[in-house]
């Protein structure tokens, strides 16, 4: 007799005397007993699986979670730079010789006020432009 055997033998003695026994009109066979407790066995063999995967995934979500807080991290630093560089008074300024630059370029050929007007304005919506993307720098 196999040791699987010998276990059905003492379950069965455990669950059921031989009174209970005589008295079920239906008596569990011993292929009964071996079909469930198999199927009882392929159901751990999945309750285990699925517990090691779930642990993999909880490692490999770890890994990434911890990846992402140094990341994190250090564009809060390059972050914190970055304010700490545009805080810095004349860094962010136009200088003097760049004004007359712009003065230079401006084209000689405009001499209404419309067509002046026009031109500060356009000037001024690239300046806009200028500061909503260093705004979004920060």
């Amino acid at each position: 007799m196999n040791d699987r055997a010998f276990l059905l033998n003492q379950i069965a003695s455990q669950l059921f005397n031989q009174t209970t026994i005589q008295s079920f009109t239906t008596v569990v066979s011993e292929h009964q007993i071996i079909a469930l407790v198999e199927r009882l066995e392929h159901k751990i063999k999945l309750l285990k699986n699925a517990y090691e995967t779930a642990q993999k995934r909880v490692k490999i979500l770890e890994e990434k979670n911890s990846s992402l807080r140094v990341k994190l991290q250090e564009t809060e630093t390059e972050l914190e730079e970055l304010q700490k560089k545009q805080l810095i008074p004349g860094k962010n300024t136009i200088k003097s010789k760049d004004l007359g630059i712009i003065v230079k370029d401006n084209p000689s050929d405009l001499d209404t006020n419309t067509e002046l007007k026009q031109q500060l304005d356009e000037y001024i919506r690239e300046l806009e432009r200028c500061i909503t993307h260093l705004s979004s720098l920060s």
